[in-house]
């Protein structure tokens, strides 16, 4: 049996496979186009209404564009997946902590709040990480990067950084 020889298509050059084709291609398919949102504007020629609010009729169109949502640099993508591994680690460091903890309460509902502090506990740096990339805007970086070192801070396992539960 001898080995066939390399095919050749039959309506085409040998290295279509190899392009990524173009807008002749029937098989092309073009990404979503950004859609351009268009900004309104209050006016500030002092046409407020008769209790001093602007009224949703003084809008007016100034025909600024908006090019869509903010696009993040790779820096501070870098430094979300940094921040977002510090908060995973936080939360791992609660877990080890919550383990070493006893429960010195020998009444139900004081157990109950007991042992839903350490849930919250645990929690605690993943939901602050979560809420500060839904509530801070995109295009406030600085804010947001901010907001999470803050909160890097505020919800650090303080018990095992500083010892106490070893």
């Amino acid at each position: 049996m001898t080995p066939a020889g390399p095919q050749v298509p039959v309506d085409g050059e040998p290295d279509d496979a190899l392009t990524w084709g173009d807008e002749a291609d029937t098989s092309h398919v073009e990404g979503p186009a950004p859609s351009a949102r268009v900004r309104r504007v209050r006016s500030r020629d002092g046409d407020d209404g008769p209790d001093g609010d602007v009224e949703p009729d003084d809008e007016i169109d100034d025909g600024e564009t908006d090019d869509g949502p903010a696009v993040m640099s790779s820096a501070s993508l870098v430094v979300h997946g940094v921040l977002g591994g510090v908060f995973l680690l936080w939360a791992a460091g609660w877990i080890v902590a919550v383990g070493d903890f006893t429960n010195p309460f020998t009444d139900a509902i004081s157990s109950v709040m007991w042992n839903l502090g350490e849930l919250f506990a645990v929690a605690a740096p993943l939901a602050w990480f979560v809420a500060v990339i839904v509530l801070v805007p995109t295009h406030r970086t600085r804010r947001r990067l901010a907001v999470m070192a803050l909160g890097a801070l505020l919800v650090a396992p303080w018990p095992l950084v500083i010892g106490g539960s070893a």
